[in-house]
């Protein structure tokens, strides 16, 4: 588990630069949490002084059980503050250290009670981001679900004006929920890097997950 300790970010500009920041540990023995490091420079992607991502992640252990990860993500990082304009993906892969290496799952349910509403989506979860091996999502793929869909505060996130998290800013709060086969992956969330400054870089964010036989 002490590997968890451990925060991938992608950065998506004219290459892919790869960057490790640490996790906070809440909790101990077997269902952990882990939070974002407020204090390390990874989650300001503007470098204005303000954290422009948050994610808290609560591990329960095995692949018997669900696993929970909640999100804080400001406006510009998914393209805009409406239902309409803002995209978000998510995607899971090997946990190789080099891009190339990895191998993309789609072999994982991920969902949240947005996704789960039988009116709201024909299979009741996320499909996920699918590209063929050793893959960038750069350009934002076409497959998978995107996350950020529905109307008002009954939609799959909920758009905050401030959120304390993100030192005030106004961004998206959502939580999925994701259960699989034993091994060791990514979690990527994928964004549409459309852009050469600040949170418009980002082309994916991933933390790493173990789930225990």
């Amino acid at each position: 588990m002490k590997s968890l300790a451990l925060l991938l970010i992608m950065i998506g500009i004219v290459g892919v630069n790869v960057a490790d920041a640490d996790l906070v540990v809440l909790g101990k023995g077997k269902a952990p949490i882990y939070v974002s490091d407020k204090n390390t420079n990874h989650f300001d992607f503007n470098n204005d002084g303000l954290i422009d991502y948050y994610v808290k992640a609560h591990y329960t252990g095995n692949s018997k059980q669900t696993l929970k990860v909640d999100y804080k993500i400001q406006d510009e990082c998914v393209d805009g503050n409406t239902y309409e304009a803002a995209k978000m993906k998510l995607g899971f892969t090997s946990r190789d250290f080099f891009f190339f290496d990895r191998t993309w799952f789609t072999n994982l349910i991920a969902w949240n009670p947005w996704f789960k509403a039988a009116s709201n989506d024909d299979n009741k979860r996320i499909d996920l981001v699918s590209l063929p091996k050793g893959a960038l999502p750069i350009d934002f793929p076409e497959s998978g679900d995107d996350v950020l869909v529905g109307t008002g505060k009954k939609g799959s996130f909920t758009h905050t004006s401030t959120i304390k998290e993100l030192d005030g800013q106004p961004g998206w709060e959502g939580t999925i929920f994701f259960s699989g086969p034993a091994g060791e992956y990514f979690m990527w969330t994928v964004h549409p890097a459309d852009g050469t400054e600040g949170c418009e870089t980002l082309a994916a964010f991933g933390i790493p997950i173990i789930i225990e036989p």
